[in-house]
This record gives C-alpha cells, sequence and structure tokens, in this order.
C-alpha cells in the first residue's frame, strides 16, 4: 500500500486504540484552544457530529481507493469497552481522557481533522 493508504488507516487505528502511545500535548495548551474556540464571536455551531470519514482519492483517475464511513457512536462504544480509558502521552506525565476528547470533538462539529495531498493520492479524514 501507499503511504497515504497506510496513513489514513494508522490515524483511524490511532483514535480507536486507546491503550497506543499519543503525540505530546499539554494539557495547558488543549484549554486555550478550546476557550480560544469558545470566545470567537464568528463561530456557529452546526450541530454534533455523528460519522468519523476517511477517503482515499487516487488523483491520476479521481476514484476513490479507500472509503471509511464509521458512525461516531461506533467509537464510543469501543471506549467504554476499553480498560484504560486515558492514554499516557509519551515524554510527559501527561494524560488524555478518551472519552472527554471524544465529547469534545463531537461538539465542535464537523470538522477536518487531517487532509494529505500527494501527487498521486489524496487523503482525508475527518467528522460529519
Amino acid at each position: 500500500m501507499k503511504k497515504a493508504i497506510w496513513l489514513a488507516i494508522l490515524t483511524l487505528v490511532a483514535l480507536l486504540w486507546l491503550a497506543g502511545p499519543g503525540y505530546p500535548v499539554d494539557r495547558d495548551d488543549y484549554r486555550v484552544i478550546k476557550k480560544a474556540v469558545e470566545d470567537n464571536p464568528k463561530a456557529e455551531l452546526k450541530g454534533e457530529a455523528k460519522w468519523f470519514k476517511v477517503l482515499v482519492i487516487d488523483n491520476k483517475t479521481g476514484k476513490e481507493k479507500v472509503k471509511i464511513t464509521m458512525p461516531i457512536a461506533l467509537v464510543e462504544i469501543f471506549i467504554r469497552c476499553a480498560e484504560d480509558k486515558e492514554v499516557k502521552l509519551k515524554s510527559t506525565e501527561a494524560r488524555l481522557n478518551m472519552e472527554e476528547l471524544l465529547k469534545e470533538l463531537k461538539k465542535a462539529g464537523p470538522l477536518s481533522m487531517v487532509e494529505i495531498n500527494e501527487e498521486d493520492e489524496t487523503v482525508k479524514v475527518w467528522l460529519e
């Protein structure tokens, strides 16, 4: 598989795999970003996100190579079934609560999380 397809699959696995390592994030950074979004008067709430989606498109043919559509409710079930609800972030003592993260992502509504444009492929990961 090409790098883009693997990246899409790894992104999906990272969202669902609660016991694995994450990337370093400071809780204070998260709070600052959350406050900035809440304080933005131009921000419009569009309702909660209901779908997690991944799409890989072959740029030469324009055809879809990979298309994943998963209800957010299924992600919530995976989180509830997990033994460890928190992920210890690499190189820090910080822990990321997956239930809290998903709750905030849902409230943010539809949003694009990752978009990668390569010569041969385009990979998109978003909430809808």
